[in-house]
């Protein structure tokens, strides 16, 4: 049972997927990924997706979280077969778990997908985004569409370049980069959420010495909603 709650509370209730930067909101505890509920909030849907209590629009101003950069797609909660479908299984074979967000790159050879920020620099796509990107750019589209906040936006592989459907005039430049020039480059953060350069220096430096963390490079980060 413990097990069941822990999924379910990884469990992002609007992409129903495993929650990217889980973000709460401070009126009812109810827990999203930031860039779902930064959708509702900016297409005015009515509040709380579970309770429709308010949501603070102070959420997507400067609150504190920590941040791998670098992420992976995490696992989706488990699949798990009809009944009817199961029972006509032989019942000593093993049905492995779907992994629906499992990547098939080799580390070395991953591609990251980048756009350039209002303001200033350039900024990783939410690791979802970036997949369907990928996806789209490998099977030889010259555009494809992704859900950002709710909303429709083009990505151009002609021009490298992103913008509103119907909107062509609000385009921004967006790169397919490998991870040596992800560094290189100095992205400023994740799908509107902000890494300050120097946590990132500090964090190299470090590494240059040992590493941090054997999984994965985590950051203090302030989420900063405008940016995207």
């Amino acid at each position: 049972m413990n097990a069941m709650n822990a999924n379910i509370d990884a469990e992002c209730p609007i992409c129903q997927c495993k929650m990217i930067v889980p973000t709460t909101i401070p009126a009812c505890g109810h827990k999203f990924c930031f860039i779902c509920l930064k959708g509702v909030y900016m297409n005015d849907m009515g509040g709380c997706p579970m309770c429709r209590g308010p949501i603070d629009s102070n959420i997507f101003a400067q609150p504190s979280q920590v941040l791998d950069l670098k992420m992976n797609v995490p696992k989706s909660p488990i699949v798990t077969l009809k009944p009817k479908t199961a029972a006509t299984l032989n019942s000593n074979q093993n049905v492995p778990a779907l992994d629906l967000d499992a990547s098939i790159c080799d580390p070395e050879e991953r591609k990251y997908w980048i756009y350039s920020g209002k303001n200033q620099g350039w900024w990783r796509f939410e690791p979802r985004n970036e997949r369907e990107i990928e996806e789209a750019y490998n099977a030889g589209k010259c555009h494809c569409e992704v859900v950002i906040c709710g909303r429709p936006y083009v990505i151009d592989f002609h021009q490298f370049l992103q913008y509103p459907r119907g909107v062509p005039n609000q385009a921004r430049h967006v790169k397919r980069v490998s991870a040596d020039d992800f560094d290189g480059i100095g992205v400023k953060g994740l799908a509107g959420i902000f890494v300050p350069t120097s946590l990132i220096s500090m964090f190299n430096d470090c590494c240059n010495v040992k590493p941090v963390s054997k999984s994965s490079s985590k950051y203090v980060v302030h989420t900063f909603g405008a940016f995207y």
